[in-house]
């Protein structure tokens, strides 16, 4: 490129303004970044279809100061804004063409068929399933989720695949509803593996939402949540209306996982549900990366070396905000490793043992068929986690707004 180039854009969405700076990216592909006045400057000039040196000299005019603008096309061209430079079309790295990770939901449901699922009265709705879940708790403390609830019938094997099936089923839809409110507000979602820490979750992919004003976000955010509630609520008036034998025991079953579902979406420390409310609410960019980039700035300081990572690109108000959340972030890690070491794992080992025990018995006992069931299950589990590490180390994307449920 040179000074005669004239550089084309994709069409972008531009956020309101927030503490200085706009939200400006793609709905489409999802692909946001947080840009000041000055970025937004050098957008404006380029989508009038100037040539770089009016840009530069229209930047000038305006603040006094050349900018960095082979740096600045550079930037956006990764983030797949440019559409073409002197008429020659370009590859675009992450447009609707390119492969998304994961399996892409609803992306056929009409907009319109589904909108009325953000209109006032659902929206009322689903504030009623968030107060009545609680208040049927606190006046019937009998149907509080008992950790027995989670062995519905007899014999090892049979539990773990009922409820292997049950849990994977619950979070499917949990996903689904994320991307249903996603596709109401025009967005679509993606569908793929990934963890949490060391937890294997599903996670839908609903960068694209970001197009969407701050207040409205919520509604896919916590889209997931309420339907678990939702389902929970109909397993506990179920219980309370007499609901017995082996549906009954289900319900429980059911209600059970649920409850660990919610509560895990609170675990803010990660990426979370309710990471993203908090993140929506503060009004932040990526707080999870830029408090490990911290993190990890402040451990080189300690041993007197330099810091990996520019962080005076992140406005003052957000490292405030880093600052205070660092601590909890890693006590919050450190717990969670801690149940993993001092819980998670011997029970495990003692399962494992069992099992093995019971195939010691051969293929004419029951507990061998328990114990191969148990190994299966828990091989497979491993293997899946292992697989999306392997997947995240190499196609790590940076930006991917995600929400997912274990």
């Amino acid at each position: 490129m040179n000074d005669d180039s004239v550089v084309t854009l994709h069409e972008l969405h531009f956020g309101v303004e927030e503490d200085g700076e706009w939200e400006v990216g793609r709905p489409e592909t999802g692909q946001f970044v947080r840009l000041p006045v000055e970025g937004v400057a050098l957008l404006e000039s380029l989508a009038l279809g100037l040539r770089l040196a009016e840009v530069r000299e229209r930047f000038a005019d305006r603040f006094g100061a050349e900018p960095e603008l082979d740096e600045f096309l550079e930037g956006i061209g990764e983030c797949g804004f440019v559409a073409s430079v002197d008429g020659q079309v370009l590859d675009d790295p992450l447009g609707p063409a390119a492969p998304r990770r994961g399996l892409t939901l609803l992306a056929n449901v009409r907009q319109e068929r589904v909108a009325w699922l953000v209109t006032r009265p659902m929206l009322a709705l689903y504030l009623a399933v968030w107060v009545a879940v609680p208040v049927l708790l606190l006046a019937y403390p009998q149907l509080l989720p008992r950790p027995s609830d989670a062995l519905p019938f007899d014999g090892a094997l049979v539990n773990a695949v009922t409820l292997g099936f049950v849990g994977w089923g619950l979070v499917l839809l949990h996903e689904c509803a994320h991307a249903i409110i996603a596709r109401a507000l025009g967005c679509t979602g993606s569908l793929s593996l990934s963890r949490r820490l060391y937890f294997l979750v599903a996670q839908t992919d609903v960068s694209g939402v970001r197009s969407a004003p701050r207040r409205r976000r919520y509604a896919v955010f916590l889209a997931g949540m309420t339907w678990d509630l939702a389902v929970m609520l109909g397993c506990l008036a179920g219980q309370l209306l007499g609901l017995s034998g082996p549906a009954g025991q289900l319900a429980r079953a059911v209600a059970y996982a649920l409850a660990l579902s919610v509560i895990f979406q609170f675990q803010v420390f990660m990426r979370t549900d309710m990471y993203y409310v908090l993140v929506n609410w503060l009004r932040l960019g990526n707080l999870m990366e830029d408090t490990r980039h911290w993190l990890a700035d402040a451990v080189r300081s300690l041993v007197n070396r330099p810091p990996r990572h520019d962080m005076s690109l992140v406005p003052a108000r957000e490292l405030r905000i880093v600052r205070w959340y660092a601590p909890f972030y890693l006590l919050g890690s450190a717990a969670a490793f801690a149940v993993l070491g001092l819980l998670t794992v011997p029970a495990l080992s003692q399962m494992v043992d069992l099992a093995l025990r019971g195939i010691g018995g051969g293929p004419s006992s029951s507990h061998f068929w328990d114990g191969l069931g148990f190994l299966l299950l828990v091989a497979f589990q491993l293997a899946a986690l292992a697989w999306v590490l392997v997947v995240e180390r190499r196609d790590r994307r940076g930006g991917e707004l995600s929400v997912g449920s274990p």
